[in-house]
């Protein structure tokens, strides 16, 4: 018998089996952080719809507006899930979440976002936070260190030395109490100067001022006026980067700065939701956010 086709055929299953057995198995995935829709429980029992799309090391978590849902990033998912696992929720009283909790404040939503992080144990976490969505985002920062890398702020968090005290304020306030739907329509009006946004702006009208959830609303409005935004800032802990609307709100860098690792981009032209109303804009701007925050490139 000739040895050499026999030397050959070992070396031939040696080197099969040695492929084989160096060959990792695929990593397993949690079923909570499959792609798709899902729903994460609070500790006081709310429940929070999210949807998952994408993988990757890095979980980018979008936390919407007062009065919003998480289907207002939907412009944003795609691309960002093509380079992270990107994460959308309604937070309680809130889209499809539920609505019974018996006070409703800001600081809970931290406390929720926070709960889910640590919950479905997420590590490298970039939050993006509109409007609400800032402090919210602070909050979760602050309660879920180290998980958090940054904070990418969609016009919001202006100045954090800002005073929301005042007899304007107050009749602001009163307004939203008195006729929750009217005051609504109209301060929602006024955040869109775009032209040719109107199905946008109706979408945000409808959802967010809608009068069976006047309580939930007008409780978080006042809420907002109580919160200790300095010490918010800088609690989070961790980098803060803005893409804000150019006005009618001032960003305050500088006072910014003197509590936290903050920076901004500002867009002209825009209103309050630049992400639903100058999507590719805001993409590339957002992508350019969290690339830098994570130390990689755009």
């Amino acid at each position: 018998m000739n040895a050499m086709p026999v030397v050959a055929s070992v070396g031939l299953a040696l080197t099969l089996f040695h492929g084989c057995a160096t060959t990792p198995p695929p990593p397993k995935v949690d079923p909570a952080l499959t792609a798709g829709a899902h729903v994460w429980t609070t500790a006081d029992g709310q429940s929070i719809p999210y949807t998952v799309a994408g993988r990757g090391d890095v979980t980018v978590v979008l936390v919407h507006c007062w009065m919003c849902e998480g289907s207002f990033w939907d412009a944003q998912v795609p691309e960002l899930s093509a380079r992270y696992r990107t994460i959308a929720l309604d937070l309680p009283g809130h889209g499809r979440a539920s609505a019974t909790r018996a006070a409703w404040t800001v600081a809970q939503y931290g406390e929720d976002v926070a709960g889910l992080i640590a919950g479905l144990d997420l590590a490298d976490v970039v939050l993006v936070g509109h409007s609400m969505g800032g402090p919210v985002s602070l909050r979760a920062a602050a309660l879920a260190k180290p998980r958090v890398r940054g904070i990418v702020a969609v016009d919001t968090l202006h100045d954090a030395e800002f005073d929301f005290s005042g007899e304007q304020i107050e009749g602001f306030l009163r307004a939203f109490e008195e006729d929750f739907a009217g005051t609504c329509e109209k301060f929602v009006e006024q955040m869109f100067p775009e032209t040719g946004v109107e199905a946008i702006r109706a979408k945000v009208q409808t959802l967010g001022c809608d009068p069976a959830r006047a309580a939930i609303g007008t409780a978080l409005m006042r809420d907002f006026t109580t919160i200790d935004m300095e010490s918010w800032f800088r609690e989070a802990g961790v980098p803060i980067r803005a893409i804000n609307a150019s006005s009618p709100n001032p960003t305050k860098v500088d006072i910014n700065r003197k509590y936290a690792d903050f920076e901004v981009v500002l867009i002209d032209g825009v209103g309050h939701y630049p992400h639903m109303t100058r999507p590719a804009e805001f993409n590339r701007l957002l992508l350019a956010e969290i690339a830098e925050i994570l130390g990689r490139p755009a």
